[in-house]
């Protein structure tokens, strides 16, 4: 009976501990759900992107408004997106663990060469407790969930176009 402070100890840990434990746990399984799932679902994003932008440039074609509009990919994780009027914009999108962040200028007019007055969006990558991945926005009020690459898509083309 010796060891019986030993035992309580123990006790105490299990009790005090066995949260903490268990939230780690999920975030570590959490953690391995977007590693496995973050990056399929940036690369059907950037689909959906070109997609919905050739869209556009279709709808244009022939109106004063066309504008061509660039997209380069530099790598599995990094897009960007250029239109030189009508709106114009210059934009980076990137991925990079569990986040995705649109950073972009844009004007009504022209491109004036200037793009000081640039702004971030930051979009985090998420799991429910069934294991279904979405992206969230990072700051707001009330922050909007897309389950979808083809919604993420959607809301950066009108972040972008919208005037």
């Amino acid at each position: 009976m010796a060891k019986e402070w030993i035992a309580n100890l123990a006790q105490d840990i299990k009790q005090k501990s066995h949260e903490a434990a268990e939230e780690y746990g999920r975030s570590q399984h959490q953690a391995g759900v977007i590693a496995a799932q973050g990056k399929p679902f940036f690369t059907s994003f950037v689909l959906c992107l070109e997609e919905d932008i050739n869209e556009i440039k279709r709808q244009l074609q022939g109106d004063v408004t066309a504008s061509d509009t660039t997209i380069q990919t530099k790598g599995p994780a990094e897009v960007t997106l250029v239109r030189s009027r009508f709106p114009w914009f210059d934009a980076h999108i990137t991925h990079q663990n569990s986040s995705i962040v649109l950073d972009y200028a844009k004007g009504l007019g022209i491109a004036t060469g200037t793009t000081t007055d640039r702004k971030p969006h930051h979009f985090t990558f998420q799991v429910t407790d069934d294991d279904t991945l979405f992206v969230q926005e990072s700051f707001g009020g009330s922050p909007k969930r897309f389950y979808q690459p083809e919604e993420l898509a959607r809301k950066i083309v009108h972040l972008l176009f919208e005037v």
